[in-house]
């Protein structure tokens, strides 16, 4: 057996890896999935096959080395229609009712996939998988729950998308930095143990143009935070500000709660310490501002990290300190850390498809633990480590360094979930609208948290109150969420 040797050691899961790590010659998954399609391409004399995917538009870059690998192993062709992601699940439930066969499979977030199951748009994967037998091993709870809606599976994931802190290295270890943030504060600066003290660091950081600070010279200002802040994406930070389910078991929100009170004054409060335009940013905005070194602290995907350490025009290379998602306190409560699985990418298979099999055993292939982990290792993609096996990658190992591995890996733990039932983008446009009143201070957090309420009371009459409590328990209670009733 080939090895490759490499000189590292991480600790995760409660165990080691030293000096050595194995690279497999063969993954049985990935190799089934490349002979189960030869031979339905044979089976069906099928000619020039070719499989249709509605693709996120974030990994156009990266795919068609992929699909040029699954067509070289296979014959059979990919064609992609990138989209924004914004704008896929509307295109998803459009194909529910136009049935217009146009896209063999989409890539999109997990939670896409509830609506879709209850449109009937997707297709369960259960009997392509008693065929295929996919290896799921490696992949923590959560990740593996968001593969499943209703007892039935879905989809398969590819990115371990959970949401944690970057700080800027050269800054936490400026010894001039240090010393002034321990005067003013008594503590010790790095890694932030709570959601206040990450603020507190922010708060400390802010820095105006001009202004020289711990021997450096600002010529443009340095934020103290970044994070999502605008309208669908303002919820995929929330839960770590809640830290626990958003539903009672009887579907009865939250929110108004003295813990949901406190998460929304607390999430809208270090607003001000990121740059002024940040509720109308998205990635395509955070990533590079945080690439050109403006900011102290980033709270965001795993890929921010990689993407700063192999862009070329990237400014904080080799100055990042991945930190394990900070913790809140709720009032009644110990703290406890949740990071959400914001976004990931996820493969469904469309019910009206022309090659639903061949669709899904592509499928099958690029999530393999062999595969998956040389797409999270490329170095224009956007997927990110999430199993086990991804750990002694070494084209992983290069992208993000055995520090963020460790840090990643223990920040999987407490990762939780978004909404995963039918009306998710309808709740959370509710949460996302009334968080930005409150940052713009037209509305009191209490104030908020009653419209929430009744807005997603409204939404679960609308889907029907018996139903969404039937899948919201069975959710909480296969593991999506972490938190228990």
């Amino acid at each position: 057996m080939k090895k490759i040797l490499l000189s590292i050691s991480i600790i995760v899961f409660g165990y080691s890896l030293n000096a050595t790590a194995v690279q497999a010659e063969s993954d049985p998954a990935a190799d089934r999935a490349v002979n189960l399609a030869k031979q339905f391409v044979k089976d069906n004399n099928m000619k020039n096959p070719k499989i249709n995917m509605l693709l996120n538009s974030l990994f156009r870059n990266a795919i068609p080395d992929f699909i040029a690998e699954w067509k070289g192993l296979t014959g059979i062709d990919v064609h992609t229609e990138p989209l924004g992601y914004t704008d896929i699940p509307s295109k998803i439930m459009g194909e529910a009712v136009a049935k217009t066969g146009a896209f063999d499979m989409f890539n999109d977030f997990p939670y896409t996939a509830p609506d879709a199951a209850g449109a009937q748009v997707i297709l369960p994967l259960d009997d392509f998988a008693a065929k295929g037998k996919p290896d799921f091993t490696g992949i923590p709870g959560a990740f593996l729950a968001q593969q499943r809606y209703n007892g039935k599976l879905y989809s398969m994931v590819l990115d371990g998308d959970h949401i944690m802190l970057v700080l800027r290295k050269d800054i936490v270890e400026n010894p001039k930095a240090r010393a002034a943030f321990k005067s003013k504060t008594g503590k010790d600066l790095g890694c932030p143990a709570t959601m206040a003290d990450w603020e507190e660091q922010a708060k400390f950081f802010h820095t105006k143009a001009g202004q020289t600070r711990w021997g450096i010279k600002f010529e443009k200002p340095l934020y103290g935070a970044m994070a999502y802040r605008s309208v669908n994406f303002s919820h995929r930070h929330f839960p770590a500000y809640f830290g626990g389910l958003l539903f009672d078991k009887d579907m009865k929100p939250r929110i108004s709660t003295k813990q949901g009170i406190k998460a929304i004054k607390a999430f809208a409060s270090v607003v001000k310490y990121m740059p002024e335009d940040i509720q109308g940013w998205g990635t395509p905005q955070i990533y590079p501002f945080w690439g050109s070194g403006q900011a102290y602290s980033v709270m965001s995907f795993p890929s921010i990290f990689g993407y700063a350490n192999s862009n070329p025009k990237s400014t904080v290379k080799g100055k990042q300190i991945p930190c394990v998602i900070p913790a809140t306190t709720a009032p009644d409560g110990p703290p406890v850390r949740r990071a959400a699985e914001a976004a990931g990418t996820s493969y469904m298979v469309n019910a009206h498809g022309k090659n639903p099999e061949l669709a899904y055993y592509f499928i099958q292939w690029l999530t393999s633990p062999s595969v998956g982990s040389r797409a999270i290792a490329h170095p224009k993609g956007f997927w990110d480590p999430y199993r086990t096996q991804n750990i002694g990658h070494p084209g992983i190992l290069k992208k993000f360094g055995p520090e963020f591995l460790k840090a990643t890996m223990e920040n999987a733990k407490y990762t939780t979930s978004l909404l995963y039932i039918e009306g998710h983008y309808e709740y959370m446009k509710v949460l996302d609208n009334n968080l930005a009143d409150v940052m713009n201070n037209n509305l009191t957090a209490e104030k908020a948290a009653a419209k929430i309420e009744k807005g997603w009371n409204r939404v679960t009459e609308d889907i029907g109150r018996d139903y969404q409590i039937k899948v919201w328990r069975k959710g909480v209670n296969d593991g999506l969420y972490v938190d228990k009733f």
